[in-house]
Formats: C-alpha cells, structure tokens, sequence
C-alpha cells in the first residue's frame, strides 16, 4: 500500500498542518480547524453511532468528540493507518478513545468491533461519515462499510422484530420445559465421542436432489436434521441420529407430530416448543444458547443444571453447525442450507412449510440477489441474508476446529466456507460403516431422584414469594408516580421511595426468571425514551415520567404472568412426579 500513496506535508496560513495524499487534501489548506469544527456540527446525529472514514490529523475527531452529548460512540477507520502511512496524534494516544481507531483490515470485522462496544446493546442506528476526499481516495473501501453497515443494521432489525415477538413464548416455554430440562441434563456426555463424518441436512430446496446420496450413505455418516428437515428425511425413508430443534412456535411441534421416530434423538434449546420432547421416545439433550448469560446462571446456581452453552443464532442451522463440533473431530458437511430461493422453492420436497415463490414476491417480499454456490445470482431476502451472515461470523467468532464445507450445490456462497460438491465429499471421507453410532447412549441418561423433585419443588414455591414481592413494589412505584402532584419536578419524598423501590427489584430479578419476557421491555424503555438536546425541565420530567410508567408497568404484567407460569410448573411436579413416584 505504500507505494500508490504520496502524501505531503503542508503548513497552512494560520500555521497548522494539513495533508495532501494524491492530490486531495484531507483537511482546508486554510484554515482545518475552522473547518472540522463546522464539519462536525452538519454530521453529529444524536443518539447515533458515529463511524468516521478518515482519521488524517485527528481535527474532525476533535470536534466530534466535543459534539458526543450523548456518550454515543465513535469509531474512526482511517486506511492511512495501515503499514504506518499516518500515525495517532499524540493528544489521542494512551486514552480509552485510542481502542476505536482501526485500520483498513478492520472493515471486515465491522460487525465484531460494533458488539464489542457495551454502550451499544440496545443501539443500533449509525451515521456513517466520510472525511473530505476520503471515499475519493478510497471509494471501494468507503462501499464496503456502507455494506457492512447494512448487513449489520439488517441482522439487527431480524433480532430485534423476534425478541418483541417471541419473547413472552420464549419465557412461557422455559417453564414447561423445566421438568424436561431437569432429567435430559446430559449433553455433556456427547462432547466430542465421535470422530467420524457429520453431515447437516437443513431444509433448502437444493436437499431434495441430495437425499439419494445421503440415504446410500447413512450408516457411515451421523446425520443431524435441522429441525422441520425430519419431515424430507423421513419421507425419504431417512431417520437421522439426531434431530436439533431450538423454534418455540406451536406450528413447530406440526413438524414432528406423528413421525414414530425409532432411532432419532432430539437436541433441544430450554425455549424450544415444549411438545416436541413427548414425539421423541429416546433419550433427549438440552441446551442454552451462548447468549443467554442470564438464563444459564439462573438453572446454574439455582437449580444446579450445568447445561451447556451453544453458540447459535437465528436458525436452526446455525446451532446445528455448532452441535455438530461439539460431538465429533470429524469433517462436518452442510448440505440444504440454501438460505435462498433455489428454483423459485421456498424449501425441500416433503418440508410442510414448502412454498413456490411467484414473481410479484421479488418486489413484495425484501427479495434481493446475491452470489450463489456456482458463482452466479441467486434471490434471497433480508431474513436468509441474515442468517448468511451469521454462518459467516460464527466462523470468525469461533473458528471450527474441524474441517468443514458447504456442499449444498445450491443457495448462497457462505464466505468462509469451502464450497465442495457433496459427492466428492463423500469420496473424500466417507469410508466404512459406523459401528454401534448409539454408543450406548440410553442407559446414560440422568436419573432424577424423588428428593430432587422435593427440592426443585421447594426452590419454585420460594420464587412464588419472590413474585408477590416483585408485584408488591412495582404496584406501589406506580401508585407514587400517580400521586406526585407537580408534574415539572419529582417531590423528594416521591423520588426517595421510587430509588427504594428499584433497590428493592435489583436485588429481587435475579432470584426469579423471567430474562425472556422483560428484553422486549428493556428494548422499548431504553430506545423509546431518549433525550433531547437542550430539553427543558418539562420536557424532561414528561420523558422520565413516562420511561418509569412504562417500566413499572410492563414489569408488573410480566411479573404476574411469570408468577403463573411457576405456579404450573409446581403443579406438573405434584402431578407427574411426585405422585408418580409415591405410587
């Protein structure tokens, strides 16, 4: 990179420096601090995440910073920083803001750097800018992190449209798996015990014209099905060894209803719909996703469940890729994962959700095109797309140990993956027929003992306390914000109940679970209430006013259907185990 930049030096009038690389200057020849501090002024955007292409000599950085009312944050990439073309201004050396400046290479890890950052949990909204002459100088790398930004800002709207969705099902199902949970503890005991070939059916079109391969080689391979795949396999005549299911809708127990499964086991996450465990006679193995903190340390520390934590993301696949290098050393082949509209199908043969798509979707559906598995285009929309994204960081997020390829012959290129046609990678490992591929798996499954029903029974009927006081407080922080009679100033009387109350709730929230039904609300508390510049005293106890409103409140309907969601826990236990066990 050196060699195709020329970079010059130059004195301004008013005795700054300013620079020129290939005949652009990258700030005024007159006077660059009078223009940083009116370039920072026409970009700042509150409440925004500031990237910044273009360091130069740190002026508009300056004055960025000063503009950051809101302790938003600000990532500077500057490809000038690459091969040490420009070097960080001294005053910017050695302070906590020197951790977001980046070179060219870090364009690509966009995505990392942004979920690094703890201020942007709950953020998402970027202003992207350009310092002068920076996207002449560097136009194709200026696209990339329009790119970049945009994929990131794609995964993010998915996310966040499933949390507020989902989440009261999520919480709902957690609980009516618990008994489930409490007795299929034991995925542990698969962790790396095969060393042989997996192969990952997922439900794209592209399955259908591999499932002849698959079926002449099933005994020589372990197969793992994600999710509504089963219903192709089985129709194929295909029972897979495992079956990965993480969907907590209704319509996902339709996908295993009825298949008289022999041989299949399911692997399944603590919100998955809780009727697809009954569908499946063998042994089971549960799990939490890597991301659920707050969840595990609950069934952890207070129900002594040590489940362990899968990185995933959006689809089944994903955690389905991740299961498949937890059990074995093996090569591992992904197969069906189309993540795209392969001959205008939705999914493979047999999948009841199959669909073809019409034309008029392309324009109605946030249908796009994307490179495919041969190199040429191929539609997707905004949702698959998502979870291209996701294949691709969770191979840089945590490089497989394994070899592993794409030979879905269909679909979207996955970056990152070898792409190989799935006959040749079968001529290429596949060799003999796995013995005993149950490894006696059945007589290891985790025996639960009456006093442990007794005591898992007792810890429940503790959270039902827990609850009525949780209910107690919120009720009452609701009656105080009512009663406050000023409506431009919290009394001091009102402010030092409301601080006791969130003291009172701190302390309490760990002791129950209810994570799941309260991140929707997190969402909407932190993102729907945010501050204006310049407020008034009105303006801002209105905002405060009704931030606390809506957290009370919200809080205290997620409470309560928590609450009833344990008390029917603690009655399945009365009903179906300890009875049982009593008879």
């Amino acid at each position: 990179m050196k060699n195709q930049y020329i970079i010059e030096t130059i004195e301004t009038k008013t005795g700054d420096i300013t620079l020129k690389v290939n005949d652009y200057f990258l700030h005024s020849k007159y006077n660059p601090k009078i223009e940083a501090q009116k370039f920072a002024e026409n970009h700042y955007e509150p409440h925004h995440v500031h990237i910044l292409f273009g360091y130069g000599l740190g002026y508009i950085v300056d004055n960025l910073k000063e503009k950051l009312k809101f302790n938003e944050p600000l990532i500077v990439i500057d490809p000038l920083f690459d091969d040490s073309l420009l070097k960080v201004q001294d005053r910017h050396k050695e302070t906590e803001f020197e951790q977001f400046l980046y070179n060219s290479n870090s364009i690509k890890n966009l995505e990392y750097i942004v979920d690094s950052i703890k201020e942007l949990a709950f953020q998402r909204t970027f202003k992207i800018i350009s310092s002068p002459n920076y996207d002449k100088i560097f136009p194709d790398m200026y696209l990339q992190i329009l790119k970049q930004v945009k994929d990131i800002q794609q995964k993010s709207i998915v996310n966040e449209n499933t949390i507020n969705r989902d989440s009261e099902m999520w919480q709902k199902n957690l609980s009516e798996n618990l008994l489930s949970i409490f007795e299929d503890r034991n995925l542990d005991k698969l962790y790396q015990v095969y060393s042989c070939p997996v192969v990952i059916a997922s439900g794209g079109p592209s399955l259908t014209k591999q499932l002849p391969l698959l079926k002449e080689i099933q005994n020589n391979v372990v197969i793992i099905a994600a999710g509504s795949t089963i219903n192709s396999l089985v129709e194929y005549c295909i029972e897979p060894d495992y079956v990965v299911s993480i969907d907590g809708k209704e319509v996902n127990y339709n996908q295993f209803k009825d298949l008289h499964l022999r041989k299949a086991k399911l692997m399944y996450s603590i919100f998955n719909q809780p009727k697809i465990r009954s569908e499946f006679n063998n042994e089971a193995f549960a799990f939490t996703a890597q991301s659920d903190h707050t969840v595990n340390q609950y069934l952890t520390n207070k129900l002594n469940i040590n489940l362990p934590r899968i990185i995933g993301g959006g689809s089944v696949a994903h955690f389905a890729f991740t299961l498949a290098q937890y059990i074995t050393s093996g090569p591992i082949a992904l197969i069906g994962q189309d993540l795209a509209y392969t001959n205008n199908q939705t999914h493979a043969a047999n999948n009841k959700q199959a669909e073809s798509i019409e034309e008029s979707w392309k324009t109605s559906n946030n249908m796009f095109t994307v490179e495919g598995f041969d190199g040429e285009d191929i539609w997707t929309s905004t949702m698959l797309y998502s979870m291209k994204l996701t294949f691709e960081q969770l191979i840089k997020e945590a490089p497989p140990k394994n070899i592993f390829y794409n030979c879905t012959e269909g679909g979207v290129r996955l970056n990152g993956f070898e792409q190989k046609n799935f006959n040749e990678f079968c001529t290429e490992y596949i060799q003999e027929e796995i013995p005993n591929k149950n490894l006696g798996l059945v007589n290891k499954a985790y025996k639960v003992s009456q006093d442990e029903w007794e005591n898992l029974k007792g810890i429940l009927e503790e959270e039902l306390k827990d609850y009525a006081q949780i209910i107690k407080h919120l009720s009452k922080g609701l009656s105080v914000l009512e009663g406050n009679k000023s409506r431009t100033v919290f009394s001091e009387k009102a402010l030092k109940i409301l601080n006791k109350i969130d003291k009172e709730i701190t302390v309490l929230y760990p002791k129950v679970q209810m994570n799941f039904i309260v991140a929707p609300i997190t969402l909407e508390v932190l993102k729907g209430f945010l501050e204006k510049e310049n407020e008034t005293p009105t303006e801002m106890y209105t905002r405060v006013y009704n931030q606390t409103k809506t957290l009370y409140s919200k809080l205290l309907e997620a409470a309560r259907k928590s609450k009833t969601f344990t008390e029917h826990v603690i009655e399945r236990i009365n009903n179906e185990k300890i009875k049982k066990g009593e008879e």
